[in-house]
């Protein structure tokens, strides 16, 4: 299969790129990077235009040959979500399916355009699980400098200080965008030692690329 992924950040490909030729070995792989989306996104929100340009663009990969599309970027989510094809589908939408499995999950966010269609998309596929929203501000400016080190401690840093301020017992985080996911290890490790301190169980901590890479593999299973 012929497979693209579409990202808002060069820094997004060198996320990915390692992840799915390992996770993928014997298909054909892309990565294209479409920055304006999203700062356009950013600056004048997801408006008729912005839309019509990237179904445009959907339309003409998918004639130029590519099975499937993956966007990996949580703001572009309604728009892709609104193309009509099934083989089109945003990055973090295997994750929200899986936090249908928990009660009570803490959704970490560090773009602020993120939080609306994140908190659509959990809503939609895991409507019977309480939600709490955390945004972390200052983290995305570590991201975009390319301080990688600085934006997982940062988002640890608060993960953990709501955990440990917080009265509800999470069993789940969500890590809202595909950047964050190289947090995980930090933060799994880190709150579940919380969790241990105050004797409640295990937590899991979610990311979008390593649920949505399962979900590949499983669909091409049964291709």
């Amino acid at each position: 299969m012929d497979i693209l992924f579409l990202h808002t950040l060069s820094s997004n490909t060198e996320l990915f790129a390692p992840l799915v030729s390992k996770a993928l070995p014997h298909h054909q792989l892309h990565h294209d990077v479409q920055e304006h989306f999203l700062s356009t996104i950013r600056e004048h929100g997801p408006t008729v235009d912005i839309t019509r340009e990237i179904h445009t663009y959907l339309k003409d990969k998918l004639n130029r040959g590519h099975d499937y599309i993956v966007c990996t970027c949580s703001t572009l989510g309604p728009i892709v979500d609104s193309y009509p094809d099934q083989n089109v589908f945003r990055v973090d939408r295997p994750m929200a399916q899986e936090c249908a499995n928990y009660q009570r999950a803490l959704v970490a966010v560090t773009l602020e355009s993120t939080v609306e269609p994140t908190k659509a998309l959990l809503q939609h596929f895991a409507p019977n699980t309480q939600l709490s929203f955390l945004f972390i501000d200052g983290a995305w400016d570590h991201y975009t400098n390319l301080d990688t080190t600085a934006f997982n401690q940062c988002i640890t840093d608060a993960i953990a200080q709501h955990f440990t301020d917080s009265e509800v017992a999470f069993d789940a985080v969500v890590l809202a965008q595909a950047s964050m996911s190289t947090a995980s290890t930090m933060v799994s490790n880190t709150i579940n030692s919380i969790a241990t301190n105050q004797h409640i169980k295990k937590v899991t901590v979610l990311n979008s690329p390593n649920s949505c890479l399962h979900f590949i593999v499983s669909l091409l299973e049964h291709e």
